[in-house]
């Protein structure tokens, strides 16, 4: 049976049963009394997450007995039993607890899983007629769960690699794919332009017959046009809705305009009245008459 203990703060010799130091007045915890050597022990250490990947928030818990000092990689959280923590990457958190007769520690080795990586995500058009069909296709990875929005409504797409959609209207399609942690995600986005047929709702001119020469107004009313071309003089009158033409002789004009998915025309002819024409040879034999 030991008959003395060690004050492990001066390293005198104290009996078993005393209370206090006999130099330094040091406290002895009750179980030196005993002769026992009283060591600081971790009793738990886990994570509460069971999965988590970088970006994530995890958060450590802890169990101690017998120690008076406790830190995790070295930050003191003695007056606590759980910490927060944002993965960033893979690393060890330790965790050391200590008392003044000994120290004890014990590790966790973070191992986040990958983030989700969306490698392709296009469309086999960008711009289609009203309900006209269009592909979808994407290939993603680590994506534990991935979901198409349209205009802001979810689509559980996961397994998938395509879908065939016929929008009625230009919208907007976002992919988003989630990590194992359902508040991470990444996504990617890209739009279909819906386009309705060009059409040429009048062309006409301010006057049928003119003299030759004479200014005549050509005016027209068209939708869904982004390209306005006249013939037969082949001016683009894109963003114009008229102009003004000083024929010679009497003439068919053309309104063509296009976007990328049709076509459509209209004509109409402008009569030109013919100015005298004076004869030159006759003029001259009258002078001399």
């Amino acid at each position: 049976m030991v008959d003395n203990k060690k004050c492990p703060k001066c390293d005198t010799e104290n009996p078993v049963v005393a209370n206090f130091c006999r130099h330094c007045r040091y406290e002895f915890p009750e179980a030196t009394k005993n002769g026992l050597k009283p060591s600081p022990s971790i009793l738990s250490y886990t994570i509460k997450e069971n999965s988590y990947t970088i970006g994530s928030i995890i958060h450590f818990n802890w169990k101690v007995d017998n120690a008076t000092a406790v830190a995790i990689n070295e930050v003191d959280v003695t007056s606590l039993s759980e910490l927060e923590v944002t993965v960033d990457k893979a690393a060890t958190y330790t965790l050391t607890v200590e008392n003044d007769y000994d120290k004890s520690s014990k590790s966790i080795r973070l191992s986040p899983r990958p983030l989700p990586v969306i490698q392709l995500f296009s469309s086999n058009m960008k711009e289609i007629r009203n309900g006209q069909d269009v592909k979808l296709k994407w290939d993603v990875r680590n994506s534990v769960k991935t979901e198409l929005y349209a205009n802001s409504a979810p689509q559980d797409v996961t397994g998938k690699d395509f879908i065939k959609l016929s929008p009625k209207s230009t919208t907007r399609y976002t992919l988003r794919c989630y990590s194992d942690d359902s508040k991470i995600f990444i996504e990617e986005s890209l739009a279909i332009l819906v386009l309705a047929e060009v059409k040429i709702n009048s062309f006409k001119a301010d006057k049928n017959v003119v003299p030759e020469s004479e200014v005549v107004t050509l005016t027209w009313d068209v939708e869904n046009a982004t390209n306005i071309m006249l013939l037969p003089i082949m001016k683009d009158l894109t963003g114009l809705d008229n102009y003004q033409v000083s024929p010679t002789r009497t003439t068919k004009y053309k309104l063509q305009v296009r976007n990328s998915i049709s076509t459509a025309e209209a004509g109409l002819s402008i009569g030109v009245r013919q100015l005298p024409k004076v004869d030159l040879d006759f003029a001259k034999m009258f002078c001399n008459i």
